[in-house]
């Protein structure tokens, strides 16, 4: 059963991060807002609870509210939309939280800080550090208690230091909103970036990471599990021999801009598309791979909705 959906609505983005390639690429073909709204007509995507819009920078569609409103005309369960932006169009992002705050649950907007000013203008290639104090105000100032703010932080070896990560928290605290941290991950299917070279953590880092996490009472489920996968202990994605508890597929799956479907965003397999949908096939990501990662996009999604998997209630 379907829960929760990592959908892309464009590859196209305005940033030049260092951890991701995207940008370098082109790319054509996106959905129109009829074929989204055809696509999530497909009664396998009735249930879904957890909606993620995301890019590629999505607010770079002009039609991007058209999009999102042709989806949620088919997921009458949804109590909860994420949006992770760069924050290049505050005016779009709080757009976003005024047209759809009035009927689902929970909005999140996630901007992206990766740390003080040069540290965020070295990391993503731009100057967007005012846009995204910008955004936090725009939406703050709505006064809408079920919007939520999430200054969203990927960790390279640039800004895995005391300095960077106790700017971020400062400022999430003197915004008033929350804050997340993950460690970048290399894959080409979503970030285009298996050749980038300075990206990856050392063992150093992740020690610093542990220590800094303990030290500042960083409580997130997500780091928990992902430093005790690291360390090679079970968790709920299995561990780092076995790698076949994942449930990407089954409770939750990653959509392309042209519709076709993969079980998560480190998976190079289709298991549906635009026109079909889902694939009548066992599609779980246990099942068919090895888990190649511990990620905060599915993390959470079986945190939420582990119940659902239709593995559990084979083995019931």
């Amino acid at each position: 059963m379907i829960k929760s959906v990592n959908q892309l609505v464009t590859q196209r983005c305005n940033s030049k991060c260092k951890m991701c390639g995207i940008w370098k690429e082109k790319f054509n073909e996106e959905m129109s807002p009829k074929e989204f709204n055809k696509f999530y007509s497909h009664p396998e995507f009735k249930e879904i609870e957890d909606l993620c819009i995301s890019g590629g920078e999505p607010t770079l569609r002009k039609d991007l509210i058209d999009v999102i409103d042709n989806i949620l005309t088919h997921l009458p369960k949804l109590r909860m939309l994420f949006m992770p932006t760069n924050a290049s169009n505050p005016k779009i992002a709080k757009t976003f939280v005024k047209r759809y705050s009035s009927f689902i649950e929970d909005i999140y907007v996630c901007p992206s800080i990766e740390g003080e000013r040069e540290t965020q203008k070295k990391i993503r290639g731009v100057d967007s550090y005012n846009n995204v104090i910008e955004l936090v105000d725009e939406i703050q100032n709505l006064g809408l208690q079920n919007s939520h703010v999430i200054l969203s932080t990927t960790i390279i070896p640039e800004n895995c230091n005391k300095k960077s990560l106790d700017h971020i928290i400062s400022l999430a605290k003197y915004l008033g909103c929350n804050y997340s941290f993950r460690i970048s991950s290399k894959n080409d299917g979503f970030y285009h970036n298996e050749k980038h070279t300075d990206i990856s953590l050392s063992e150093e880092n992740i020690d610093f990471l542990k220590l800094y996490m303990g030290e500042n009472k960083v409580s997130d489920p997500f780091f928990d599990i992902l430093f005790n996968f690291l360390e090679g202990k079970k968790t709920i994605m299995g561990d780092r021999k076995t790698r076949i508890e994942c449930l990407a597929g089954d409770i939750s799956i990653f959509v392309k801009p042209n519709g076709i479907i993969y079980p998560c965003i480190n998976s190079s397999r289709i298991i549906g598309d635009k026109k079909n949908g889902l694939y009548s096939v066992d599609y779980r990501i246990g099942n068919k791979e090895k888990c190649p990662c511990c990620t905060e996009g599915q993390i959470y999604p079986m945190l939420n909705f582990h119940q659902y998997s239709s593995r559990r209630k084979q083995n019931d």
